[in-house]
């Protein structure tokens, strides 16, 4: 949720801020502002709504500007307006922040007494106000605020009486410093940074950083500290369009590459690489995430439940803003597995520390290796998607329920589970995997979308693996064209759901498990015998009668480990063709952010 970019050097700093805002657009936004530096004054901008609107406001603007800070808002203290909108600016101190202080309350009262006033609602404004007291250097000022603050930030600072310099600082949300020649930036992700430089490098908590535009010096409470400089492995292409229409349909179509990377990361001479995390060892584990991938942890929990049937394994999963309040009794052979694509989820995050607290082993399922989870999580599984910029994630997903299924595969070899030939099976299948996929993404999914578009309510049905692989499809329907949409056990309809079904009613239909397909597929008759139009999503193993349905979508038959992975691309296609149809914002639908880092 929200974004920060800050420059300092010799380019037009207005270009470089709305640019680098324009990539940050994804993490979800209200308003937009920077605040600019030339030799002479300090200028500020905002705008509300798009950043096109802070773009042209800043058309035009004089004078050699070459350093300032940007921000894309999300409001959580007072209302969307120019006021409320980043950078916030004292006599001395402009910044910008993303992310909450949960004592701004005691704080303004604290600072009101010493003669500050406020002009916002917001909780940043203190923030300035709080550095601007303390009376002594800037690095002593910086320390005094982490030590005061109490909750969730990321910091980019310019104080009035030093020119062209940038001063940092984070806790709990992320920020990086972007290396280039004779200049440096500020970010809040690495794809702001790409068109100029791969360099980087991270800012830990505890530490101030002060950036000029040929030094970074990086200070924590006990001095000067060295840094490594890391190289992101992603190029300008891959956080661009690249040709298509929107970012979640080019993300759609490098899901048929990543089932090579993947395989190529993590199969090594026709076995399991060690880059795979064995969890033989333990007999508890508990799955923790948020959003889709929860949902790919459900994934996990199934496939554990199916094959470790011995009961020599206990699995469970849960919602991370739900899991992180209870009481949970762990044991030496304990593991949390916390599951996230941004690895800045605020709740799962939270989790991830309860745990370590108390030495519990934690495994990382992640994509930002620079991240937050990635670094504080004992063992860390990449999940190599390179960057996800549209909101609603499908590459992310896929990955993620892929990497937990070759995480089973193993432990259930190592079980002895599945045997020496199983396992060869099971490898060869994962090289064909990208064929198998492949020919998803030439049906026509728009006819689907046109009969459902205009729907006000659609469900969807299916049993064990099918009802788990019906949230994720029904999230991101949801989220992306506005239509409500739930899931249901199948079996569950007579009992109550059923009772939503009116003429004409959506039913989309999973039927792939084997032994439950004639009961499954007798739930989706009642539902059409009240009215439903039923769509099924099968596979090709089954003979059924087709004129009970509207619209059929044939899937191959693949292995358990695989079908979730084969079985969601049709789902992902229908609701970006809903929503296409229906003219959403698909890349940035309305009040959703990309990366959740506020609790």
């Amino acid at each position: 949720m929200c974004g920060i970019v800050g420059y300092v050097g010799s380019r037009n700093v207005t270009n470089v801020l709305v640019q680098g805002l324009k990539c940050l657009e994804y993490r979800g936004y209200d308003s937009a502002g920077l605040a600019i530096r030339n030799n002479k004054e300090l200028k500020i901008i905002k705008s509300v709504g798009k950043i096109k609107n802070l773009e042209e406001k800043v058309k035009g603007i004089d004078g050699d500007y070459n350093s300032g800070i940007g921000h894309t808002r999300w409001a959580t203290h007072g209302e969307v307006n120019e006021l409320n909108c980043h950078p916030h600016s004292n006599t001395n101190v402009t910044l910008v922040h993303n992310g909450i202080i949960e004592n701004f309350r005691e704080l303004r009262k604290e600072l009101e007494l010493i003669g500050y006033s406020f002009k916002t609602d917001t909780d940043s404004e203190i923030i300035a106000a709080l550095i601007d007291s303390y009376k002594g250097s800037k690095y002593d000022a910086l320390i005094y605020a982490q030590i005061k603050l109490k909750g969730s930030y990321a910091l980019a600072i310019m104080f009035e009486d030093e020119k062209d310099v940038l001063y940092a600082m984070r806790k709990d949300s992320p920020l990086i410093v972007g290396i280039g020649n004779n200049e440096n930036f500020l970010a809040s992700d690495i794809s702001v940074i790409l068109p100029y430089t791969k360099k980087y490098i991270d800012i830990e908590e505890g530490e101030v950083v002060k950036v000029t535009k040929d030094n970074v010096i990086v200070y924590n409470e006990t001095g000067k500290v060295i840094k490594d400089v890391r190289v992101a492995n992603w190029t300008v292409e891959d956080a661009q369009k690249n040709g298509y229409e929107h970012f979640m349909l080019k993300e759609m179509n490098e899901q048929i590459d990543l089932c090579t990377k993947l395989y190529n990361k993590f199969i090594e001479n026709d076995n399991y690489s060690k880059d795979i995390p064995d969890i033989s060892q333990y007999d508890k584990i508990d799955i923790v995430a948020c959003g889709s991938a929860y949902y790919a942890g459900c994934v996990g929990k199934y496939l554990i439940e199916k094959y470790v049937c011995d009961g020599s394994m206990q699995v469970n999963v849960e919602v991370a803003s739900e899991y992180r309040y209870k009481h949970h009794f762990y044991t030496s052979s304990s593991l949390l597995i916390v599951i996230s694509q941004s690895g800045e989820t605020a709740d799962t995050l939270a989790c991830l520390r309860m745990a370590n607290k108390l030495n519990v082993d934690t495994l990382a399922i992640v994509n930002i290796p620079s991240s937050s989870i990635a670094k504080e999580a004992k063992m860390v599984m990449p999940m190599l998607a390179g960057p996800e910029i549209a909101v609603a994630t499908t590459k992310g997903y896929f990955t993620q329920v892929l990497e937990l299924s070759l995480i089973i595969q193993k432990l259930c070899y190592i079980k002895g589970i599945i045997d020496e030939s199983s396992k060869n099976n099971l490898i060869s299948e994962f090289f064909s995997l990208k064929d198998k996929i492949t020919s998803l993404y030439d049906l026509d999914y728009s006819i689907v979308a046109n009969k459902v578009y205009d729907k006000e309510h659609i469900y969807f049905i299916g049993r064990c693996m099918d009802y788990v692989l019906g949230m994720e499809a029904s999230l991101k329907l949801k989220e992306i064209s506005y239509i409500h949409s739930d899931i249901y056990p199948a079996g569950e309809l007579k009992h109550g759901p059923i009772a939503l079904i009116e003429n004409e009613t959506p039913v989309f239909c999973i039927l792939t498990e084997k032994e439950i397909f004639d009961k499954s597929l007798s739930n989706a008759i009642e539902a059409k015998s009240r009215g439903a139009t039923l769509y099924l999503i099968t596979t090709d193993e089954f003979e059924f009668d087709q004129d009970y349905f509207e619209y059929v979508i044939t899937l191959p038959k693949v292995n358990d480990f695989y079908q979730a992975v084969v079985n969601i691309i049709p789902f992902q296609f229908i609701a970006y063709e809903t929503a296409k149809k229906k003219g959403c914002d698909i890349d940035k639908p309305k009040n959703l952010a990309k990366s959740v880092t506020v609790e």
